[in-house]
C-alpha cells in the first residue's frame, strides 16, 4: 500500500517539533507584532529606570556636598561661639542684679520680733567677728568667719529673708539665684550657667575689694545631689553639683563674698551631698515661727493699712488677735503664709467697703477678715506633713530638642539663617 505524502504550501511554516514531539502551530503575524511592541516597552522602561538611577545618584553627590557644607558651617559656628565665651541660643547669659537691702524703705532691723532668734543671734555673732581687730586675730588665732552658710527648714519660714538681713547688718550688696535661673533643657547647658554665674561672683569680689557681697542659692539641694543618688540616668544631676562646688573653690579666695545655701530639706535626711555639705561651716535650722513671731509678721504685713493705724486695731484686738495668732500657730503658718492672709484680708475689706460705704475712710478694719482668709487658706505645707521632696527628684532630664518657640522662628528663616541663629552667629 502506497503512502500520500504530505505537502505544504509555500508560505507555510515547517514542522515545529515541541519537548512532547507534539506540533506546534506557527504564531501569527499579529501575536508577532504584540511581542515586538512588548519587547520594546520593556527596553523603554529599562531605559527610564537607568536614567532615575544616574539622577537619584547625582542627587544624592549634590546632598553630600550640602551636607558637608552644612557640618563645616556648623564646625565655624561652634569654634566662633567658643572663642566668644560658649555663647549660643541655649545660654541664658545670666546677668547678677545687686542690691542695697539697707536702703530699702520699711525693711525690719534685726532687733523686730519677726527676725527668728537663731538668725538674729548667728547675725550678731558674724557682726562682731567682722570688727574684730587685727591684733587680737594674730594673737588668738581666730579663723576668719566662714564663707558659706546653709539655712534650712520648711517652706516660708524666712530663709531668703534671713540672708537679707545679714547683708544689711553687715552692709553688703545682695543677690539671689533661684534654681529655675540656670537650669537649661540643654544638655550640659545647666552646668555651664552655674559656671557662668561663679565666674561673674569672682570678678565682681576681685573688682572690689573694699565691697562685701552676700548671695543666696535657693533650692540648693536640686545642685547637692548625692554621688550615689545620680546613677547612671542621671550624670547631668553630677555635672551640675560638680560645677557648684568648683565654683565654691574658685571663691575661696574672695574673702569678701559670702554663699547663702536655702533648702526645704534637712541635712540629716541623706538628700544632699556630703562632700558639698563639707563646704558649708555653718547650719541654721530655721523652724516654723512662734506665737511672738507671727504677731510680729502680722502687724509688720499690716504696717501700711491707714484704718489699722487710724483706729488702733491691733491695741483695741488684742485679745482678738491673740486668739487668731494661737490659730496660725497651731496650723503650722509661717511668715509667707501670714503675707497671704494679710493680703487677702485687705483686698476683702476694701471690696466690701467699696460697695457698701458711701464715707470709707470711717470704716474700721475687723478682725472678721483675717479669721475668714485664714479659713479660705486652708492646709499649708507645714499642716500637710513634714517630708519634704528634694527638689533634684522633679528635674527632667536635659535634652537636645529645640525649644517651641525658636522652631517657629526658624521656619521663617532661609536656610543660612537657621544655622547662623542655632549656633549663635
Amino acid at each position: 500500500m502506497k503512502l500520500n505524502s504530505i505537502a505544504f504550501k509555500a508560505d507555510t511554516a515547517p514542522y515545529t517539533i515541541s519537548y512532547n514531539n507534539r506540533y506546534t502551530p506557527p504564531m501569527p503575524a499579529a501575536a508577532i507584532d504584540d511581542a515586538f511592541l512588548l519587547q520594546a516597552a520593556e527596553q523603554q522602561k529599562a531605559a527610564k529606570k537607568e536614567k532615575s538611577k544616574e539622577k537619584w545618584y547625582k542627587t544624592g553627590i549634590i546632598a553630600q556636598v550640602v551636607l558637608a557644607a552644612a557640618f563645616a558651617t556648623m564646625a565655624v559656628g561652634t569654634i566662633i561661639g567658643l572663642k566668644k565665651g560658649g555663647a549660643n541660643t541655649a545660654s541664658k547669659n545670666i546677668k547678677l542684679e545687686w542690691q542695697d537691702i539697707g536702703k530699702m524703705k520699711d525693711f525690719p532691723i534685726l532687733s523686730d520680733d519677726c527676725v527668728n532668734p537663731k538668725v538674729r543671734k548667728f547675725i550678731q555673732k558674724m557682726k562682731k567677728r567682722g570688727s574684730v581687730d587685727k591684733a587680737v586675730i594674730e594673737y588668738t588665732g581666730m579663723k576668719t568667719p566662714e564663707q558659706c552658710i546653709l539655712m534650712y527648714g520648711p517652706s516660708g519660714t524666712g530663709k531668703t529673708f534671713s540672708g537679707q538681713m545679714l547683708a544689711k547688718e553687715i552692709g553688703a550688696e545682695y543677690t539671689k539665684v533661684q534654681f529655675a535661673d540656670v537650669s537649661s533643657p540643654y544638655i550640659g547647658q545647666t552646668s555651664v550657667e552655674i559656671q557662668n554665674v561663679f565666674n561673674q561672683l569672682y570678678k565682681t569680689a576681685k573688682k572690689n575689694p573694699n565691697k562685701k557681697y552676700v548671695v543666696s542659692f535657693d533650692e540648693i539641694d536640686a545642685l547637692l545631689v548625692p554621688r550615689e543618688k545620680c546613677g547612671a540616668n542621671n550624670l547631668h544631676l553630677a555635672e551640675n553639683r560638680t560645677a557648684f562646688l568648683n565654683g565654691l573653690d574658685q571663691i575661696q579666695e574672695c574673702s569678701n563674698l559670702k554663699i547663702i545655701g536655702t533648702t526645704n530639706v534637712n541635712p540629716s535626711s541623706g538628700n544632699l551631698d556630703k562632700a558639698s555639705l563639707s563646704r558649708f561651716k555653718n547650719m541654721i535650722e530655721i523652724d516654723l515661727p512662734n506665737t511672738t513671731e507671727l504677731e510680729a509678721a502680722l502687724k509688720f504685713q499690716l504696717r501700711g493699712l491707714k484704718a489699722v493705724k487710724k483706729f488702733n486695731f491691733f491695741e483695741n484686738n488684742k485679745s482678738n488677735v491673740q486668739e487668731l495668732v494661737k490659730d496660725l500657730h497651731k496650723r503650722k503658718y509661717s511668715q509667707r503664709d501670714v503675707e497671704d492672709i494679710a493680703k487677702k484680708a485687705v483686698d476683702d475689706f476694701g471690696l466690701a467697703i467699696n460697695e457698701t460705704s458711701k464715707n470709707p475712710t470711717t470704716e474700721k478694719f475687723d478682725i472678721k477678715y483675717l479669721k475668714e482668709a485664714v479659713e479660705a487658706k486652708g492646709l499649708t505645707t507645714g499642716a500637710i506633713g513634714d517630708e519634704v521632696i528634694p527638689a533634684w527628684t522633679k528635674i527632667p532630664a536635659p535634652t537636645e530638642k529645640m525649644p517651641l518657640d525658636l522652631k517657629l522662628q526658624l521656619k521663617t528663616m532661609s536656610f543660612w539663617q537657621r544655622l547662623k541663629t542655632v549656633f549663635g552667629q
